[in-house]
């Protein structure tokens, strides 16, 4: 327990450090006393209630991802970091019209979400307040909200929308969080949902502005609209999924009961009653997929960019340079060479996942020095494809279940032991979230490229030479932790000269005037990747792109 204790300490130190140089950097008192109140009140609870990952399971019928930390504090502090460092260094906002034109005005209600969230893990300790929080963030309460958001987002009284826009916000985030973690059961962390819960509130409230009033570049709106669209096909499918075989009861029928950290048997915490397959479930969940793509998707995406999606995707992807279909043509042939691996290899092992990470490398070093107006639209598209691929496995739906089943057994981790697997999609969200906020406060002809390459730097290389030379020839290892001192060197070293490598060829800035701030946030997100027990993939990217876009 002491050992835990150090670590989440160390980790602490490290976010801290982290916050420091966010608000050394910018100049808004608001969001720096913000941002302060919120660390300190998530290193509060962190440290205080570190059983608050056993009260809110108890509260609400729960199983969080086994041997893990909460990771309240870095879920807390982690977009409200990203948000404020973007808005401090825009040129403009033309793609942020939440409350008014000046683009500052994400910041705060950022805060405030994860003050909800706070709020929400403290409560769970009280029955009396789990009542009362059900009744809040159910689903007619939600709707609500977002309806008064949209009608007061003219209202001259600027103060009255920011309220609205807070707390009906504030309620749509912890709907997120609680959903995410009872629907995805032994999946998330704590900290993981608050980020993921974060980002998809900020992400409806911008969809809904969109739609409404027709704000924003026509790539945004396909980024929400793919995005979200993974949760609305869910909700619309939910019907026809609740009759379906998962992947739990596929292996209880089989005889293969998953254990629980603590012991417990999975079969007994969800209903998992062997079903035998059947090809009218299987029509009826294609059917429902395809139903949902055209008839809510496509027209909601067609409203908001006024023109036909498809055609619209077609024509930029294909039609607009032979430079542009170069690069579809190489990520293809990278795609296909990846696909095969996997099925060649068969095994899962750290050096094999960290294949995959070279793969993420060769495909957005080029796409984000050539085009990144491609990158950002295949990113959000292959995102949602994902994401219709996690219903095919999780479900096992015929004819690719039982194959991406066996695909997930090679790249999963020993992290990824609940109803989703979040590996994968944690990797390309790190590489792509960078993309998709700088650009979309920038626009995608930007003189600094940096932070967009902080998911390259981070994960494909630095988290690749950690895990590859730390198992392989690390001894020591950091106090309290699996990871070696030779791994977290190993990732400084190779960051820095291929910093180095990238300004040489002119893909980077000059390492000469941005060598201390680059290799600070180099170090940093190191020792970050050392010390947390949050899933890297996702973390790494987001707390080095708060460091590199300062």
């Amino acid at each position: 327990m002491g050992g835990l204790f150090n670590t989440d300490i160390v980790e602490a130190v490290i976010i801290g450090a982290g916050v420091t140089t966010v608000i050394c950097s910018i100049n808004d008192l608001t969001s720096s006393v913000g941002l302060i109140i919120v660390y300190m009140l998530a290193l509060f609870i962190q440290l205080t209630w570190r059983e608050a990952t056993e009260e809110i399971s108890y509260c609400y019928d729960l199983i969080l991802r086994p041997s893990s930390s909460s990771g309240i504090l870095l879920g807390s502090v982690l977009l409200p970091l990203v948000i404020i460092s973007t808005q401090s260094s825009q040129y403009n906002s033309s793609s942020i019209h939440l409350t008014d034109d000046d683009g500052n005005n994400l910041a705060v209600p950022c805060l405030v979400f994860s003050i909800a969230c706070l709020l929400c893990v403290w409560l769970t300790r009280c029955k009396m307040s789990v009542t009362v929080l059900e009744r809040l963030i159910s689903v007619r309460w939600v709707v609500s909200w977002v309806a008064v958001m949209v009608i007061l987002h003219k209202v001259p009284l600027q103060g009255v929308v920011a309220l609205a826009v807070s707390f009906g916000g504030s309620v749509t985030c912890v709907w997120f969080l609680l959903g995410l973690l009872y629907v995805l059961e032994e999946s998330f962390t704590i900290g993981e949902a608050m980020v993921v819960a974060q980002g998809l509130t900020l992400l409806t409230l911008e969809a809904v502005n969109t739609t409404v009033y027709h704000t924003g570049r026509e790539l945004i709106a396909c980024l929400q609209v793919l995005i979200l669209g993974g949760i609305i096909i869910g909700l619309t499918m939910k019907p026809v999924l609740q009759k379906m075989p998962t992947i739990y009861s596929i292996n209880v029928s089989r005889g293969k009961h998953k254990q629980l950290g603590n012991g417990a048997n999975h079969s007994n915490r969800i209903q998992d009653i062997p079903r035998p397959f059947s090809w009218k479930l299987t029509a009826f969940f294609y059917l429902a997929m395809v139903a949902s793509i055209i008839c809510i998707l496509l027209p909601w995406l067609g409203i908001m960019i006024k023109s036909w999606p498809l055609l619209f995707g077609l024509k930029f992807t294909l039609m607009t340079s032979e430079k542009r279909t170069c690069l579809v043509l190489i990520w293809a042939g990278l795609i296909s060479t990846a696909i095969t691996m996997v099925f060649w290899l068969q095994t899962s092992s750290t050096v094999t996942r960290k294949y995959f990470h070279l793969f993420t490398v060769a495909a957005f070093l080029p796409g984000i020095y050539f085009d990144v107006e491609l990158v950002f639209l295949a990113t959000a598209g292959t995102f949602f494809i994902a994401i219709l691929l996690e219903f095919f496995r999780i479900h096992q739906v015929w004819p690719l279940g039982e194959a991406l089943q066996s695909a997930s057994q090679t790249l999963g981790d020993a992290q990824d032991t609940g109803v989703i697997f979040l590996s994968h999609l944690y990797l390309l969200l790190g590489l792509a979230v960078p993309v998709w906020l700088y650009t979309g406060v920038h626009g995608y002809h930007i003189e600094s490229t940096l932070p967009l390459f902080s998911g390259v730097l981070s994960v494909g290389i630095g988290d690749t030479a950690a895990s590859v030379i730390g198992s392989k020839y690390g001894v020591i290892k950091w106090p309290g932790t699996k990871k070696t001192i030779l791994g977290t060197v190993s990732a400084i070293l190779f960051q820095i000269p291929a910093c180095y490598l990238l300004s040489y060829i002119g893909i980077l800035p000059s390492m000469a005037s941005h060598f201390f701030s680059i290799s600070w946030a180099i170090i940093l997100t190191s020792l970050l990747e050392a010390f947390t027990l949050q899933i890297d993939n996702l973390v790494l990217p987001l707390f080095m792109y708060c460091l590199l876009v300062t």
